[in-house]
């Protein structure tokens, strides 16, 4: 359709604070309602060459993908390449715009800041608060995370076009005391009265804007400059990607129409539903919809993040080839890996981009990487728990070993020959080793320093750019790094991280006396480390050299005119779409209900709780949408702690309003389907069936090469459990293919200790009484000095030996109480280290020996078993019931009741049976049962050996 311009009567200018809602006058704009945005190409293409166009985007990053569309087809581009550069002239955002009116009316623009300047800026003001009114605040006023809070409810604010006086209405307030200081201080939304105003305040007095106030500044710009004016009325503006606008915005947009110029805006749509849009925001504008279809989509689960994105990579990798669940379940043939798309967060894209890797799948990020997620930052906030938990050993071992220290000759046979401990034990052997060491420790000792003691922001964003290599050592570790290709992209990233780094401190340090004296302060500790964290969230490294064809990556949520003819969604869980929504803790619903009745905003404008679900369905929507042909949800099972992850209630809803049309049934791949099945298609190289190999796994490796898991013949007890759980880590550990640990404390020899303590306290006890507390700390050095005299003498270990001493004191307690609750009077006779009789199953000897035996005077008896974790990992465990088993055939019944004595919570995790004595506490019969689960293992046991 061809744009149309209605007759209509100017609108007058309402003053600043006055929002522009109540106007009743038609609006002189025409709507386009579209569904994806390659759709509204060829109109954006016609309307490019027109003399006053100006194309309005909503981030800087639909910029480029609106030029392609310009410059898309066959379309000559006037004046070559310098043609285009006119072209990406007139793309603008929100400020590009009114920076054009700022010098249209001859103004100078404010500096601009960004988020970790707002942070700096907030920071100070919250400060100055905390003094002055130190005992009137609320406790959350002094929390850490509270400026960050504040700073989004600001900036919300800002967006919304709330003015002071609103706010402070909206709270029943009067105003500020003349004398200064503040009437509702105790309350959290004077609280944020008081700060948004300083905010405003501070702008106004250093003559800086923030990006969230930039429309609402352009509204007021157009309606105190007559020459601001009449230059927007010779403007021809075209808007596309916005769904909504924020009041600042709408205001802006109106001023504009006030002031002649043409205005017309391309609108994503969303479905059925009750979602806010511009249709809302502009009831009696003429609109048009551009024809378009349901997209056909699809859903791809897995068991776990990394097999959801295993999956993903597998049948794309099959549709290439014409086979798999895509090929059978699309209408489509496979696109390219150009024509695919993927979107994420940052854990998504980083499983994708493994799976994709493995696969051989061709992938491109088409946008640089948050500095967040790069090593380099990654690396400072280790650097910062190594310096707090004291340099330990193997985490710092692990810490230096890392691409950004010593990657390729970091010492490790000499370190575990070591294992140093603390700062100058660290510097003493990374001297004694040389190499790369002693520089790179120096560089992580430099920064941590640096946290620890304070700098201002520039001085700390100087120390984390040099905590990574840089000139020789750089150039080495590029020259060393050579055969290893996958070491090239992340010393890219990395050096794009160091140049985001050195530009800000630039910034930083141009930008000081801008920000006032509050910028110069030093940060230190964790007000350090938020600084840098707010910095790190929000800058990204310079987009990575373009590879094709090749499936692109989006990090987070994608540009508005982002499109593809296949869209992958990952992460659709209900506990992503919509997620845990809550209200704002210093801008609570009944609060924003006040400022939409006194301002008359409108419903998507500081959205209440059940609005920003709708717009969180509404965003869903517009992404789903970016796919032309297909759209693809992938999504795990369960999280990383087994538990269950439905599927996003916004995909059904998608499908019930028709918005989408389900190709297929979802493909679910389960952990117990990790291996693809007989008959099924497999990628060669990569995967490998189900059934291939032999019955047992002895295809794995060099099997002739490694040591059987135990002597033909035989099966000790202690380590049932080990292969209940898992028959291969059984295997593995009895073949002594565990890792040896690399850490200073030593939790074998210090169950060694622990064992020979409650042995030694148990003689004692039955020689001569007393309280089993007391004489475990009365025999606390002899016993693990027997076992483990390094817990005793060991600097490095010296915080281990009292947490030890205290454990076993209180387990002592715990089993004290046990001899009062009836234990005692009930004993007749008491065996420590006792070896059970052999049970043989299948002609294998079944094997242990029981740290405590207590035999009972009615006959009975009771197992115990001390352990050094915590009572709820042994809740289930199944040694003891085996253990009673083999027990039965020489005392002629089962025990009473099992004991798992937990050391590290002091705790028990028992069993009993219908015989037990009325004293042992637990209420349900549960030993039989686990005797049952004991023999099936066992007898599994017998036929594996």
């Amino acid at each position: 359709p061809k744009f149309i311009r209605r007759k209509h009567s100017k609108i007058i200018p309402s003053p600043c604070a006055t929002l522009l809602s109540d106007t009743k006058e038609a609006i002189a704009l025409i709507i386009h309602n579209y569904r994806n945005p390659s759709h509204i190409a060829p109109l954006l293409a016609a309307r490019a060459d027109e003399p006053g166009r100006v194309f309005l985007v909503p981030s800087n990053r639909d910029k480029p993908l609106l030029l392609d569309m310009l410059l898309a087809g066959d379309r000559e581009t006037p004046g070559g390449f310098f043609g285009g550069q006119g072209l990406q002239r007139g793309i603008m955002v929100w400020d590009d715009l009114y920076r054009a009116l700022l010098e249209a009316a001859g103004i100078k623009p404010r500096a601009q800041i960004d988020p970790p300047d707002h942070w700096l800026l907030l920071r100070g003001i919250i400060k100055s608060l905390r003094e002055r009114f130190a005992e009137d605040l609320p406790p959350g006023a002094f929390a850490d995370g509270f400026v960050e809070m504040a700073g989004q409810s600001v900036r919300e604010l800002l967006r919304e076009d709330v003015t002071l006086g609103g706010l402070a209405a909206s709270l029943g307030c009067d105003g500020c005391p003349e004398e200064g200081g503040c009437s509702r201080p105790r309350d959290e939304g004077g609280v944020l009265c008081r700060i948004f105003r300083d905010y405003a305040a501070a702008l106004e007095e250093l003559g800086l804007s923030d990006s969230a106030q930039i429309p609402s500044l352009g509204a007021d710009l157009l309606s105190s400059s007559k020459t601001a004016a009449e230059y927007a009325g010779g403007l021809s503006i075209t808007a596309a990607g916005f769904l909504s606008f924020a009041s600042g915005q709408l205001r802006f947009i109106r001023a504009l129409e006030n002031a002649g110029a043409d205005l017309e805006l391309f609108v994503p749509e969303c479905g059925e539903g009750q979602f806010y849009t511009v249709l809302d925001q502009f009831p009696d504008a003429p609109s048009t919809r551009v024809e378009s279809s349901a997209t056909p989509s699809l859903c791809l689960g897995g068991g776990d993040l990394r097999l959801a994105s295993d999956t993903l990579a597998r049948e794309l990798v099959l549709w290439s080839c014409g086979e798999g669940r895509l090929a059978d379940a699309c209408p489509l043939d496979f696109p390219g890996w150009g024509g695919i798309a993927v979107c994420g967060d940052e854990g998504d894209l980083a499983s994708i981009s493994e799976s994709f890797a493995r696969y051989g799948v061709p992938f491109c990020p088409k946008e640089g990487m948050v500095v967040s997620a790069t090593v380099l930052w990654k690396s400072a906030v280790r650097a910062v728990d190594m310096a707090l938990e004291g340099w330990p050993p193997g985490e710092t071992a692990d810490f230096l070993s890392g691409p950004l220290f010593a990657p390729l000759d970091f010492p490790r046979e000499a370190f575990a020959a070591k294992l140093p401990s603390g700062r100058e034990a660290w510097i003493k052997f990374a001297k004694e080793e040389g190499g790369a060491l002693p520089r790179a420790l120096a560089r992580a000792l430099a920064f941590t320093d640096t946290v620890a003691k304070g700098g201002d922001p520039a001085e700390l964003i100087a120390a984390l750019a040099d905590l990574a290599p840089g000139g020789e050592e750089l150039k080495r570790l590029i020259r060393e790094g050579a055969p290893y290709p996958s070491l090239d992209e992340s010393l890219r990233v990395l050096n794009g991280a160091v140049l985001e780094a050195r530009e800000k401190e630039r910034a930083l340090r141009d930008l000081k006396r801008d920000l006032g004296p509050g910028a110069g302060e030093p940060l230190r500790a964790g007000e350090a480390m938020a600084f840098l964290e707010r910095w790190a969230e929000t800058a990204f490294t310079r987009t990575p050299p373009p590879v094709t064809p090749a499936v692109s990556l989006h990090p987070g949520t994608p540009p508005a005119l982002t499109s593809a003819p296949v869209w992958v969604f990952p992460g659709a869980t209900a506990s992503r779409w919509p997620g845990l929504i809550r209200e704002s803790p210093l801008l609570s619903d009944d609060r924003k209900a006040a400022l939409h009745d006194s301002l008359n905003l409108g419903a998507s404008h500081l959205p209440l709780v059940p609005e920003k679900r709708r717009q969180r369905e509404a965003l869903f929507r517009r992404l789903s949408a970016s796919g032309t042909e297909l759209c693809l949800f992938v999504y795990p099972l369960a999280d990383g702690g087994g538990r269950p992850l439905p599927p996003s209630p916004f995909i059904d809803g998608a499908a019930k309003s028709r918005w989408l049309l389900p190709a297929a049934e979802p493909v679910v791949r389960s952990l117990g389907e990790m291996l693809p099945r007989p008959g099924e298609p497999l990628v060669r190289g990569v995967e490998t069936s189900a059934t291939s190999g032999g019955p047992k796994g002895v295809d794995r490796g060099a099997p002739s090469k490694i040591a059987p898991p135990a002597e033909s013949g035989e099966f000790y007890l202690s380590g049932l459990d080990d292969y209940a759980d898992c028959p291969f880590f059984y295997y593995c550990r009895k073949a002594g293919l565990e890792p040896a640990g690399e850490d200073l404390f030593n939790p074998l020899r210090a169950g060694n200790g622990y064992h020979k303590l409650w042995e030694l306290a148990w003689k004692q006890y039955t020689l001569s009484g007393g309280a089993l507390e007391s004489l475990a700390q009365e025999l606390f050095d002899e016993a693990y000095g027997a076992e483990y005299p390094e817990l005793l003498s060991h600097p490095g270990l010296s915080r281990h030996r009292p947490a030890q001493l205290k454990a076993n004191i209180r387990l002592g307690a715990v089993q004290d109480g046990m001899e009062k609750d009836g234990l005692a009077r009930a004993r007749k006779t008491q065996k420590l280290e006792y070896s059970l009789p052999e049970m043989v199953i299948d002609k294998v000897a079944f094997k242990g020996r029981c740290d405590r035996l207590e035999l009972l005077t009615d006959g009975s008896y009771m197992i115990f078993d001390y352990k050094s974790g915590k009572a709820d990992r042994y809740g289930k465990n199944l040694q003891l019931a085996a253990y009673s088993l083999a027990l039965k055939e020489e005392l002629g019944r089962g025990a009473a009741a099992t004991f798992y004595l937990a050391l590290a919570d002091g705790r028990l995790a028992a069993a009993k049976s219908e015989d037990a004595p009325s004293w042992v506490k637990k209420r349900d019969v549960t030993l039989p049962a686990f005797e049952e689960k004991a023999i099936d293992a066992m007898t599994r046991a017998a036929e594996s050996v």
